[in-house]
């Protein structure tokens, strides 16, 4: 399945003001969501970036886009707020799909 998923560029000059450019792309979706997910709260302020919440998880930062899938996240960037509930994919589950090592 795939997704308008916003990419982030370098900034161009609008209007005599620099805005940031936002480039849609495609994007296959690394899992859904599932009944067997974990569901989390997202921690305090400062840890509810998506790649912090992988690494505690995880201990790999860089599963933060598994995170975003099973919740269906368009924007990373526009991520969760504090005490959240997210879908977290348990370890297993990724194992079993051969996106984590067990």
């Amino acid at each position: 399945m795939f997704a308008r998923t916003p990419l982030y560029d370098s900034k161009a000059e609008v209007d005599g003001k620099l805005e940031p450019v936002v480039v849609f792309g495609l994007m296959v979706d690394v899992v859904s969501p599932d009944a067997s997910d974990d569901v989390t709260r997202v921690p305090p302020a400062g840890e509810n970036r998506l790649d912090r919440i992988s690494g505690q998880i995880y201990g790999i930062p860089d599963l933060w886009p598994v995170i975003a899938s099973a919740n269906r996240l368009i924007d990373p960037l526009v991520a969760f707020a504090v005490g959240d509930k997210i879908q977290v994919p348990t370890r297993e589950r990724l194992a079993a799909q051969g996106i984590l090592s067990s």
